[in-house]
C-alpha cells in the first residue's frame, strides 16, 4: 500500500532561484527576469522551452544546493511526511504532481520530478491544461477531473492511501481540487502555513453529493446529455435550479446541457457512463451524420432545427430530442 500525497506545482522554484547567481546570469541573458510570473501567452515561453535542455540541469543544481525550502512544492510535502512519519519509509512514498501546460510551470515540474527521483521518492507528473479565464476555466476543470482526479480514484481503487497537498499552485484549481479528492475518496488534506513554518492537517471529511441532487442529475445523464426543457419537466429535473448551481448551461431556446465538469464528476458515480467520442445526428428526411466532436454535433443540430427539421441525437445505449 503506498502513500500518495498529490501536489500542484507552482513557480516558486523558478523566483527563489533568482538568488543564485548562476541561475539568475543565464535567466537575465535570455530576458526572463520575471520567468516565474510569465502569463500563458507571454511569446517567452516559447523561449523557455527552446532552451529547456540548458536551464532544467542549472535549476536542479540550484535545487539540489538549496533543499527543500527552495519551493513550497517541497518544503510542504517534506514537513508533511516527517508530520505524518512517512519519511521512515521512503519506499511507499509515491508523489503525484501537476503542472499547467506552460513552459515555465512545465520546468519546475520537470524538475521537481527529477529531485524527488534522486531522493529515492517514486513521483509521476501530469500536465494539465491551463486556466486563462472563465470559459477556460471549465476546460481546466475537466482535464483536472482526467487527469488528476480520475487517478486519485484510481489509487483508492488499489488500495492506497490519499493525500493531497493543499499549498502550492492556483488556490481556485486547489479549492476544486480538494472538494473533488474528498469526493473521489482521499483520505487527508494539509496545507503549511508559512506564518507559523508548520503543517496543519485540515479538517478531511468524506464528503458526498446531495442524494436529491445525485438523482437528478444521473436521471439527467441516463437520458442524454442534452435536453429540451419539456422532456427535463416530464422527467422530474428542475433545470432551472440545476442551472442557478451551475451544473447545466442553456442550449439554444429550450434546450440544458450538463456541465462539461459535472459529467466528469458523475464518471466518479457512473463510470460506465462516461459521453461516447461519437455523435449521431439523425434528422428527419436526410442521411444520418456522425460527429466525433460534440460541439460540431451540437452546431449541426442546431442548424437544422431553425429550418424546422426534426432531430435526434445519438450515443450508444443512449437516444435524446433537442426537438424542432
Amino acid at each position: 500500500m503506498a502513500k500518495v500525497h498529490v501536489s500542484a506545482v507552482g513557480t516558486s522554484l523558478l523566483k527563489n532561484s533568482l538568488s543564485d547567481g548562476r541561475v539568475k546570469e543565464e535567466v537575465d541573458r535570455l530576458g526572463l527576469g520575471d520567468w516565474d510570473r510569465l502569463k500563458f501567452d507571454d511569446d517567452r515561453q516559447n523561449k523557455i522551452g527552446s532552451n529547456f535542455n540548458r536551464l532544467e540541469p542549472l535549476l536542479l543544481n540550484y535545487l539540489k544546493g538549496k533543499g527543500k525550502v527552495a519551493c513550497a512544492e517541497l518544503d510542504s510535502l517534506f514537513s508533511a511526511l516527517k508530520k505524518l512519519e512517512h519519511d521512515k519509509k521512503k519506499e511507499e512514498v509515491h508523489v503525484f504532481l501537476y503542472a499547467t501546460n506552460t513552459w515555465n510551470s512545465r520546468l519546475a515540474g520537470e524538475v521537481i520530478k527529477s529531485y524527488l527521483d534522486e531522493e529515492g521518492i517514486r513521483s509521476e507528473l501530469a500536465i494539465v491544461k491551463t486556466i486563462s479565464s472563465e470559459e477556460t476555466f471549465y476546460e481546466g476543470i475537466e482535464d483536472l477531473f482526467d487527469k488528476v482526479i480520475y487517478k486519485i480514484l484510481k489509487f483508492k481503487e488499489e488500495g492506497n492511501e490519499v493525500y493531497i497537498n493543499a499549498t502550492p499552485g492556483l488556490k481556485p484549481e486547489t479549492a476544486f481540487l480538494t472538494l473533488a479528492g474528498l469526493l473521489a475518496g482521499a483520505d487527508l488534506i494539509y496545507y503549511k502555513y508559512q506564518e507559523f513554518n508548520d503543517v496543519v492537517i485540515l479538517p478531511s471529511p468524506p464528503i458526498i453529493i446531495s442524494p436529491r441532487y445525485l438523482e437528478w442529475l444521473i436521471r439527467f445523464a441516463n437520458c442524454g446529455y442534452t435536453l429540451s426543457e419539456k422532456r427535463a419537466e416530464e422527467l422530474g429535473i428542475p433545470v432551472k435550479v440545476l442551472e442557478t448551481k451551475n451544473l447545466v448551461e442553456r442550449k439554444g431556446e429550450d434546450a440544458y446541457r450538463l456541465k462539461g465538469w459535472v459529467r466528469k464528476m458523475l464518471g466518479l458515480y457512473l463510470p460506465l457512463a462516461a459521453p461516447s467520442s461519437q455523435y449521431k445526428v439523425i434528422v428527419e428526411g436526410e442521411e444520418e451524420k456522425v460527429f466525433n466532436d460534440e460541439r460540431e454535433a451540437y452546431e449541426y443540430m442546431e442548424a437544422k432545427r431553425r429550418e424546422g427539421k426534426r432531430v435526434r441525437v445519438e450515443v450508444p445505449d443512449k437516444v435524446y430530442f433537442l426537438g424542432t
